[in-house]
């Protein structure tokens, strides 16, 4: 295992950041996987699965069986992990700017399509070792573009660099109160069933741009503008399989979850080659993949008390009252339900809302009427 201490920028004076990076196996040999944990720096699950799997790794490595490399970022958001106020963490969104960690990566596919122009040839194998050359050199000449960076500007491109020409690129998250469940590219499925069969997801959230180029599209959107770019005169793979593992909820921090977890993902690098030995069989499916444009954000009309008579993780029907928001004041008791059938994947960790304030999210078959642009929550 190599270790990696990555000076970021100093916002102020008296003060320092460091992101912590360990690899396993060889680098430049074999597949490229790159997990990180605890972007939005409240988020803990994650931090625990993958201390859990850097054992796994150390052991395989220890026998010799990491055939490629395995870049490991265990908490990826040192900015994140010192906002405290009123001595609860608060780690999704900068407090300086206001921006969302897991937004506004760098989108490199415009000048993506200049830079290999000419380049490409009918190998496929051969176009994926051109396009990877060009993105290295592109994110480190935007970075260098941009002049003086802020520090959350630094630590996105820090993060980026890392992950620019992976071949696998999983990001560690939660909700509030959730079942397991997954984000990924339409591009990337069914390829990336494995990955949700392996997991047990609940749910399979696909969506070529979900808004904001978060984290995980920022290395699989490159590789579905090449395909639909030069596609029908270059074989271009969909190379990088990236995606957004949310954990379950952000208080499901156990160690028989962490340790199962690991395994599953460690059983997965061997799948895709990473590692060797054999996984096993590969678990039942818990889920088919589901557009992202066909999940019901579930709001309150007004303000109030939210009583949930619905957990997180089974299915509901259009309808169904999962629950009510009640205001004591007034009286006004008002239950909510969901405009689709689906998976309840995820609902909200308090239980105060104000009017328009999310309640749950359902996971619905088809795309939504109206259901286009911005698909996240919490911009």
């Amino acid at each position: 295992m190599q270790q990696q201490r990555i000076e970021l920028l100093r916002p102020q004076m008296g003060t320092c950041r460091t992101l912590t990076v360990r690899t396993y196996g060889t680098p430049g040999k074999g597949p490229k996987a790159y997990f990180q944990a605890a972007l939005h720096a409240d988020e803990l699950p994650g931090v625990l699965v993958l201390h859990h799997l850097e054992k796994l790794l150390a052991d395989a490595e220890a026998k010799g069986d990491i055939i490629g490399e395995v870049v490991i970022v265990p908490f990826a958001n040192p900015i994140g992990f010192t906002q405290y106020v009123d001595m609860k963490p608060l780690g999704r969104f900068d407090m300086r700017t206001g921006q969302n960690f897991n937004r506004h990566y760098p989108d490199l596919c415009d000048d993506l399509i200049v830079a290999v122009k000419g380049k490409l040839g009918q190998d496929g194998v051969q176009n994926v070792t051109v396009i990877r050359t060009e993105l290295r050199r592109l994110i480190k000449e935007r970075r260098a573009s941009l002049g003086p960076l802020t520090d959350l500007q630094d630590l996105r491109f820090t993060l980026a660099e890392l992950a620019i020409d992976a071949d696998l690129v999983m990001d560690l998250h939660c909700d509030w109160e959730a079942a397991m469940h997954l984000y990924t590219s339409d591009s990337s499925w069914p390829a990336a069933a494995d990955l949700s069969a392996q997991i047990g997801a609940g749910a399979c959230l696909i969506a070529e741009e979900s808004g904001d180029n978060p984290f995980d599209e920022a290395f699989s959107l490159p590789w579905v503008v090449m395909r639909r770019e030069y596609g029908e005169a270059f074989p271009i793979p969909m190379a990088t399989l990236a995606a957004t593992i949310e954990l379950r909820g952000e208080q499901d921090v156990y160690d028989h979850y962490a340790t199962e977890d690991a395994a599953n993902l460690f059983c997965f690098l061997q799948r895709r080659g990473v590692i060797a030995g054999d996984p096993g069989p590969l678990p039942a499916a818990k889920c088919d993949a589901t557009p992202l444009a066909g999940v019901d954000r579930v709001t309150a009309t007004h303000g109030g008390m939210i009583v949930f008579s619905t957990k997180p993780g089974g299915m509901v029907k259009a309808g169904q009252e999962l629950g009510y928001v009640l205001d004591t004041e007034t009286g006004e008791k008002t239950p909510f339900s969901s405009k689709t059938d689906g998976f309840m994947y995820a609902r909200v960790g308090g239980r105060l809302v104000v009017p328009g304030g999310l309640l749950c999210s359902v996971a619905g078959p088809s795309v939504l009427p109206g259901k286009t642009g911005n698909l996240l929550t919490a911009r």
